[in-house]
């Protein structure tokens, strides 16, 4: 009786650090990138808006990049809660690819990763054989619905121009194929692409070269609201205001006066606010349950929502 005593108590001192750990609140680090940005502001104050309603649940860091490319910048930070041993890792990649070994090191360490906005790439993922779950809409289908909005306003086969963000973001690529169909199934005529960088000031001189490159152009379909502002801004240095039609994705808030003015003729709205939440509590949900990185679901899809002029 005495030996089954001890062990009873011995199981009950092993269990109250697991009883501990479960009970303490997880640390939730939210990377982003260019903070600058209007939309990631709008993220960052969807992420806090869920923290203030949750606050006894989890501890919420809040850290980015002044830079859209900045990856560097992006692996100090990861390696930063790596070394605070925070549970969930919730992060917008500068680049769907060069940032994966960071995440990788984060995972190992074992730390639950998400992914938020822009895509990884698949095929970097399957060559490490991990998951790492996506949080984000569907930026083909977005882009697709601002480009086929806007082209229905155009004559047949006229001729249009995509400005594009980053080359090595996995949406950056998702919102030009998107505009690419739009372009193709209403029988438009594809004049050029340039590319932006998600930047304002690239923007406009990305379409600056475009427009010039094609006088006759019609329509400017751009990655981001940024660029779009722009290419606004281009049109109207070139004194071509109302003459070219100007598609965006973001639905910043600067987007309203401009649809209002109908300088932008239509963009996406994909709810960043919204973004934050179910990313959050995709990483508080399989925290909860204890569930393991390959556990955790793949893919919560967001909506995204066309905004007309």
């Amino acid at each position: 009786m005495r030996r089954r005593e001890l062990l009873l108590a011995s199981l009950a001192l092993l269990a109250v650090p697991w009883r501990a750990a479960a009970a303490a609140q997880p640390a939730v680090t939210m990377v982003l990138k260019s903070l600058k940005n209007p939309f990631f502001e709008l993220m960052t104050a969807g992420a806090r808006k869920h923290h203030a309603q949750h606050r006894a649940e989890y501890r919420l860091t809040l850290d980015g990049v002044p830079e859209e490319s900045d990856v560097a910048g992006q692996v100090k930070i990861i390696e930063t809660s790596i070394a605070r041993r925070d549970q969930i890792l919730i992060i917008t990649p500068a680049d769907s690819r060069a940032i994966i070994p960071a995440l990788i090191k984060a995972i190992q360490s074992g730390m639950l990763v998400i992914n938020l906005d822009n895509k990884l790439d698949d095929r970097a993922l399957a060559g490490h054989g991990v998951n790492i779950p996506f949080v984000g809409p569907s930026n083909f289908n977005g882009a697709r619905a601002v480009g086929d909005y806007v082209l229905r306003a155009l004559k047949p086969r006229s001729k249009v121009g995509v400005i594009e963000g980053l080359p090595g973001s996995i949406n950056a690529k998702a919102r030009s194929d998107g505009y690419r169909e739009a372009i193709a199934n209403a029988g438009m005529s594809l004049a050029g692409i340039a590319w932006g960088d998600w930047e304002r000031d690239k923007g406009r001189a990305a379409a600056t070269a475009l427009l010039r490159q094609t006088p006759d152009l019609a329509a400017l379909l751009c990655g981001n609201d940024n660029m779009a502002i722009g290419a606004a801004q281009a049109l109207s240095e070139l004194k071509r205001d109302g003459k070219v039609l100007i598609g965006g994705y973001d639905n910043i808030p600067e987007m309203a006066a401009l649809l209002a003015a109908k300088r932008i003729y239509a963009t996406a709205d994909q709810h960043p606010a919204l973004q934050a939440e179910q990313a959050i509590r995709l990483g508080l949900e399989s925290f909860n349950k204890r569930l393991t990185q390959s556990e955790m679901q793949s893919i919560v899809r967001t909506p995204v929502d066309l905004v007309k002029s």
